[in-house]
């Protein structure tokens, strides 16, 4: 009965994971830079990978339970389910119903990139690849249109979408990221090329004006030179040294301009609140008001991830979501002889590295967020997988 089940379904399974899963992945890479309305964005977010991942998941039970073994997944469950649990104590307005939605979302992107890994490794890599390359001729664009309007005090948002320069940034700096990881990676002939393509998205990222990519793009180069160790950590080095020295120099506005932004007293705030209920938070959803006495407005973000889940979820759901992260990057260090390993890993840094001033939300529906939490730990959770199917199957 099962081998006919597999029959019938085996065409519409590969179409999904072969085509129609590749393609909104790369929709949900690049959507916010060339899509008109955030709407648009959640709507084929959702026709293309959500549901796709939903059907394909029925289709085919037995053949996607490795998902259900994987350690950084095991973990983002036990996160969600506590983070829904903390709801029968948050002041929330939004209902059970809808604030379930959302881990679903990034269970399903989880689900989506596992899918895809299963199917085709090479799949999944080609894919973020693609994305990649088109989101080179939009940032050229975006830049031109920024430079020839441009007028003191501007800062880059980009096309599409994009509404926010520091938002933006996650953007700029998932694929400046990509493209340094890849001229680490790859040939020396190649990664010529991957080097250019990640100056054209790092003068984006300049373009920003936002200074929490360069802490992360620093990190990156950290985290690159230790995992690659060989001549080019040293030109890395070298040159990311230079880079900091002539951005010192030439243009040290970009650094000290806008002070501190207010973060140590929206860190300050944060953590007198949390110090009410360190253990459990305040609950997912909660409502969360920071005065600046100086601004005389109120925040309702952290602009901090770490201390955003420490808020909502308490000391119990920090735990479990460093966890997340700690597997996913240990994962990347034992297995740093695959590129793809070192790569993803590059991503993951950068979005911890752009976590420290940036964020608070926990759980939230597709946005540029994704972009430095969700998004390389799903590449790092399907790699996962299919190397240890591959192990299996070679044992």
């Amino acid at each position: 009965m099962h081998k006919q089940i597999d029959s019938w379904t085996q065409r519409p399974y590969a179409f999904i994971c072969n085509w129609l899963l590749p393609l909104g992945f790369i929709v949900l890479l690049i959507g916010l830079a060339v899509l008109p309305e955030r709407s648009l964005y959640h709507k084929l977010f959702y026709a293309l990978i959500a549901i796709p991942t939903l059907f394909a998941l029925a289709m085919r039970p037995l053949a996607s339970k490795a998902l259900w073994f994987n350690p950084v997944i095991i973990t983002f469950l036990m996160f969600s389910f506590w983070a829904l649990l903390s709801t029968s104590w948050s002041d929330t307005d939004a209902s059970f119903g809808s604030l379930l939605k959302r881990p679903l979302y990034i269970l399903m992107l989880f689900a989506a990139c596992a899918l895809i890994g299963l199917q085709s490794n090479q799949r999944l890599a080609l894919s973020t690849l693609l994305a990649a390359l088109l989101m080179l001729p939009i940032t050229g664009y975006s830049l031109a249109v920024f430079i020839s309007s441009w007028i003191p005090g501007d800062r880059l948002i980009g096309g599409g979408a994009l509404d926010n320069p520091l938002l933006s940034s996650h953007l700029f700096g998932f694929f400046c990221t990509l493209w340094l990881a890849l001229s680490m990676t790859l040939s020396p002939r190649q990664s010529w090329a991957a080097f250019s393509a990640a100056l054209l998205m790092g003068f984006a990222l300049l373009a920003t004006g936002s200074r929490t990519p360069l802490a992360a793009t620093a990190l990156v180069c950290a985290w690159l030179i230790l995992a690659c160790w060989n001549k080019r950590s040293i030109w890395l080095l070298a040159s990311g040294a230079l880079g900091f020295l002539a951005l010192v120099l030439l243009y040290p506005e970009s650094l000290s301009n806008r002070g501190l932004s207010y973060r140590p007293e929206l860190w300050a705030g944060t953590l007198s609140k949390i110090s009410q209920q360190p253990w459990q938070g305040f609950g997912f959803g909660a409502h969360l008001e920071i005065l600046i006495a100086d601004l005389a407005m109120a925040f309702s973000e952290p602009h901090n991830f770490a201390l955003g889940v420490l808020y909502y979820t308490g000391i119990v759901g920090l735990t479990l979501w460093l966890a997340i992260h700690g597997i996913a990057l240990l994962q990347c260090w034992r297995h740093r002889s695959d590129a793809l390993f070192i790569v993803c890993g590059a991503l993951l840094v950068y979005g911890i590295g752009a976590g420290l001033t940036e964020g608070g939300g926990i759980l939230p529906r597709p946005k540029e967020h994704w972009l430095i939490t969700w998004i390389p730990l799903a590449l790092i959770a399907a790699l996962s997988i299919r190397t240890r199917q591959a192990q299996r199957t070679h044992d």
